[in-house]
């Protein structure tokens, strides 16, 4: 007989797992189940309105040693506390697990897996027990357990997220904070490490004795324990880390003996290193790592050695490219965005400090700036340079679309997010200005107020809308109008200049050219301009203790925008006020997405600016906010939005915008440019582990490019051809547990 689904209460679990044969489904509805589950044959257990399984602060909760079990949906709490036990929430002894969108609450030990090779942890938050941090057990511990994928989890007051003896695993976009160690790490080789947020740990990430580590894309910041590293590598050999954030840590970049071999290398490129007591610090001994594009942005100390003797031989310029160093005191005569006088990181009082760190008190007296007068005028009192960056970059470089931290009531994140955006100009933060909207038009404005627009006046126009960043052409002589009304939507791969051309609607950046808006000229007249726009940032951040009313009223406020019940009939047409109560921290991202929505709102701008506004969420929650994105556009809203899904710029576009390095190359109806470009869809499929074989035969068999996706097959296909790949996978008998369109 085949599998078979049932649907049970939480109290009939023990005697519907006695009963299930290897592949069931069970479904469990609400309720609580005092005690600890065994789960010994592969069957999966969906929890519906969040049924718990609680063990009574006694052992571990939930213990899965068959393969192949799935279990979704359920809060797990109320783990024993015996670190020699090892009690944990969910212990899993066996391989192709799946825990995903679960709450783990009071438990020691969060998911510990053991040789549990092929699991996948995701989605799942996870809080530990209220004892000091090294009674705590490890929010997630994998032991011996290669190709695991830990995914998309929040982690809050636990110890370490351990990773141990383990190969080629994939930690994605989790949140780790207010732990001991972000991520504890050691003998992994082949790890990518991506996308991720370490905040307000002791240590962000200790990764040691692994070869081939990729970290790239992580936000690691507010780490300020006694050591307070942002990353520490120890003997790390041919590890690569290319464009994260490493944002007021003590120490941005800690390195210890890597690369211990001789032939190996360790890369850094496209790195920010901002507002760190110390950018990067390294033993003297350290050598063979390469420095490249990277941004040291006001650090007290840019780099440091740790510790007596001469600093090992690292390379800090690479062909001609250096890095970008804030204190740089040189000059570009040949204007090519490189100086032409090497950087040299040569402070006496720096040097001072390193031997007697008492002297730091006087860190920012006359004293020190006296003392580096004397070193640079006197070289008998010139210290040894730690480095010398002969190709030292004139701007800086941010990584695309980081993630940059929330503030926090009291901490340095409140103003330090801000300084490091406008010092790049490349980050997008909600621009707190004390300006009233468009929509309070009852208050006279005295400065730059706005004409009323005509039909015949173009929302936006831009003419020979031109962007360098040193060398790099970013916009190339780009002109286009907007009439009231219309969507408009950019598109392009990564870097075709999309974000650039919002930050310059914004006058965000400076450029060549002109913009206006409404009429208006967004240099000469921009408090009015921004008065007519209402911004969604890709990246959002908000104050986490606030209530969704509190930051509705704290940016009304700010903006001089309309009163408490103007934005009480927008908590109500955005489906928000069920959710008026809630701190900003418990919304789902759907919910944050309306949220930025409801801010960007607040003054009734007659357009809008959206970047990647559905990027980061499900599809259902996608679907809802694109509903609300057409129901503004019927109001008559101005649309304009950047994004890589092409089903959302076929729905919500009334032109696309085709940009390809920079310039314009198409400005067509999106059916237009779809014929004319053969645009294809990526249909992302979640599968059964057992299934995906199966299915890559079946589809390739009919011709379709497949590749693998972590939990199943990604299919590339005509726009119109996406139920042809769901039947070809029906009539092969393969189950498809999830699929997203992109």
């Amino acid at each position: 007989a085949g599998a078979a689904q049932t649907t049970l209460a939480a109290a009939d679990l023990p005697a519907a797992l006695a009963a299930a044969r290897d592949g069931d489904t069970l479904i469990v509805r609400g309720g609580v189940f005092h005690g600890a589950l065994q789960l010994d044959r592969p069957v999966t257990l969906i929890g519906v309105d969040w049924p718990v399984i609680d063990g009574g602060n006694t052992g571990t909760v939930v213990q899965i040693m068959a393969p192949g079990v799935t279990l979704r949906g359920f809060v797990i709490r109320g783990s024993g506390d015996s670190l020699d036990e090892e009690n944990a929430g969910i212990a899993v002894e066996a391989p192709r697990t799946i825990v995903e969108g679960n709450r783990l609450e009071e438990t020691l030990f969060g998911i510990y897996l053991r040789q549990a090779d092929g699991s996948v942890i995701q989605g799942n938050q996870i809080t530990s027990k209220d004892l000091d941090v090294q009674r705590r057990g490890d929010p997630i511990r994998v032991w011996y357990s290669s190709d695991v994928l830990i995914a998309d989890n929040v982690i809050t007051r636990g110890r370490d997220v351990v990773l141990w003896y383990s190969e080629r695993l994939t930690v994605r976009g989790n949140d780790v904070s207010e732990g001991r160690y972000g991520l504890h790490f050691m003998y992994c080789d082949d790890a990518l490490i991506e996308g991720n947020r370490l905040l307000n740990n002791s240590v962000g990430a200790f990764l040691m004795y692994s070869r081939r580590m990729d970290l790239r894309h992580n936000t690691i910041a507010s780490n300020r324990g006694p050591s307070g590293y942002g990353v520490g590598l120890k003997d790390m050999d041919d590890a690569v880390a290319t464009n994260n954030l490493f944002l007021d840590n003590r120490v941005g970049a800690y390195l210890d003996g890597s690369p211990r071999e001789v032939d190996s290398i360790g890369r850094f490129e496209g790195n920010v290193f901002a507002y760190n007591d110390i950018g990067v610090e390294m033993l003297p001994a350290v050598r063979n790592n390469a420095f490249t594009g990277n941004s040291f942005v006001e650090n007290e100390e840019q780099m440091a050695i740790a510790g007596s003797g001469r600093p090992g031989v690292n390379t800090w310029t690479i062909g001609d490219r250096g890095n970008y160093w804030s204190d740089y005191a040189g000059y570009d005569g040949d204007a090519d965005g490189r100086g032409d006088v090497e950087y040299r990181s040569q402070r006496l009082f720096e040097d001072l400090t390193a031997r007697v760190p008492a002297l730091k008190l006087f860190r920012y007296s006359p004293a020190t700036d006296a003392l580096d007068f004397a070193a640079r005028a006197f070289p008998i009192v010139r210290p040894q340079p730690r480095l010398v960056d002969s190709g030292p970059l004139l701007a800086p470089i941010m990584p695309e679309a980081p993630a940059l931290p929330a503030p926090r009531a009291g901490g340095w994140l409140a103003v330090g997010a801000g300084l490091v955006s406008g010092a790049l100009a490349l980050a997008w933060l909600p621009r707190r200005r004390r300006t009233p909207g468009a929509g309070a038009a009852r208050q006279p404005v005295p400065a730059d107020p706005a004409p009323p627009g005509t039909s015949d006046t173009p929302m936006i126009e831009a003419i020979h809308l031109t962007k360098r960043y040193g060398q790099t052409l970013a916009l190339d002589d780009l002109s286009f109008s907007v009439r009231p009304g219309e969507a408009v939507a950019f598109w392009g791969a990564n870097g075709a200049g999309k974000t650039t051309a919002l930050r310059c609607l914004l006058h965000l950046i400076p450029f060549e050219g002109q913009i206006t808006v409404n009429g208006l000229d967004v240099v000469r007249q921009g408090k009015a301009v921004r008065r007519l726009i209402g911004l969604v940032p890709q990246e959002l951040t908000f104050h986490d203790d606030l209530t969704v009313r509190q930051t509705l009223v704290f940016y009304a406020a700010l903006r001089r925008a309309q009163s408490d019940d103007h934005f009480a009939g927008l908590l109500d047409r955005l489906e928000l006020a069920p959710h008026a109560g809630k701190r900003v921290r418990d919304l789902s991202g759907g919910l944050k997405q309306r949220l930025a929505l409801a801010l960007a709102l607040l003054s009734d701008p007659p357009l809008l600016l959206l970047d990647e506004p559905t990027a980061n969420l499900d599809i259902r929650a996608r679907e809802e906010f694109l509903l609300l994105l057409l129901s503004l556009k019927r109001a008559g809203k101005t649309l304009i939005f950047s994004s890589h899904r092409l089903e959302e710029v076929t729905a919500l576009a009334d032109r696309v915008l085709l940009l390809e390095a920079g310039r314009l190359v198409v400005d067509a109806p999106p059916a237009e440019l779809e014929a004319r470009l053969g645009w294809q869809t990526t249909l992302h499929l979640y599968l059964p582990h057992a299934g995906i074989e199966r299915a890559t035969t079946a589809l390739r068999a009919h011709g379709l490019d497949v590749s693998p996706n972590g939990r199943g097959l990604r299919v590339q296909l005509a726009p119109g051809q996406k139920g042809r790949a769901l039947r070809i996978l029906h009539d092969a008998g393969v189950t498809v547990d999830d699929f997203v369109v992109e």
